[in-house]
């Protein structure tokens, strides 16, 4: 543990410093975005799967005209869609399970005035930057 872990060692704030207590709420919360493009993944893998297995089975008197590629695609359709929903609702579910384990913690916020800048003197115009003078004699 640091000694900044500590509150009898914190350093003293500095003299311009206003400080302020807030409590905040510490939890883990899941990206939707990543569970509902990982369930669509999951749903297409799944479709690929179900296709192949059922692509030689027997259909009795039925032409196949029908490629692989054509049920692969309509499937997908089907499987991406209800994997994205699986997702998202696996992510709910676990951001209302993070929300109970949430943390109520108090935090400090220093705010620091800096002083304002000051220049001692005058500054003084030397003329064209150029070096060139415009003074008469």
């Amino acid at each position: 543990m640091s000694n900044t872990d500590r509150p009898d060692e914190r350093p003293a704030p500095a003299p311009n410093a206003v400080t302020s207590s807030d409590e905040v709420t510490i939890r883990r919360a899941p990206k939707f975005g990543v569970f509902i493009v990982g369930g669509a993944l999951l749903g297409f893998v799944a479709t690929l799967i179900v296709v192949s297995l059922t692509m030689n089975i027997d259909r009795g008197d039925q032409q196949e005209t029908t490629s692989f590629g054509s049920l692969v695609g309509y499937f997908s359709l089907w499987g991406v869609t209800i994997g994205a929903f699986v997702g998202a609702v696996v992510a709910v579910v676990l951001d209302r399970v993070f929300a109970r384990r949430a943390a109520r913690l108090t935090a400090e916020r220093v705010e620091v005035e800096l002083p304002p800048e000051t220049v001692e003197g005058e500054i003084e115009d030397h003329g064209d930057a150029a070096g060139g003078s415009d003074r008469t004699q």
